[in-house]
């Protein structure tokens, strides 16, 4: 498995655990919860391109390194 597999493995997984959370949350963690919907959209229609170069890869991973930090967040907060 790749880097940027394992990496939207991890991502799924903390996605779902935030989105339970955000569900239940308050509406401050569910405007959150939009806005890193987005960035996962976004890096899921990215990953599918990550075979055409090397600047998409970067751009992922930078990508991938937001939404954990986001995920993680919306963890604590709620």
């Amino acid at each position: 498995m790749s880097a940027l597999e394992n990496l939207k493995t991890e991502l799924a997984a903390l996605r779902d655990d935030a989105k339970v959370q955000a569900h239940l949350g308050s509406m401050e963690a569910q405007q959150e919860w939009q806005e890193v919907e987005a960035k996962w959209n976004r890096f899921v229609a990215e990953a599918r391109l990550h075979d055409s170069g090397q600047n998409i890869k970067s751009a992922l991973e930078k990508l991938g390194e937001e939404l954990r930090a986001s995920y993680e967040r919306l963890k604590k907060a709620l």
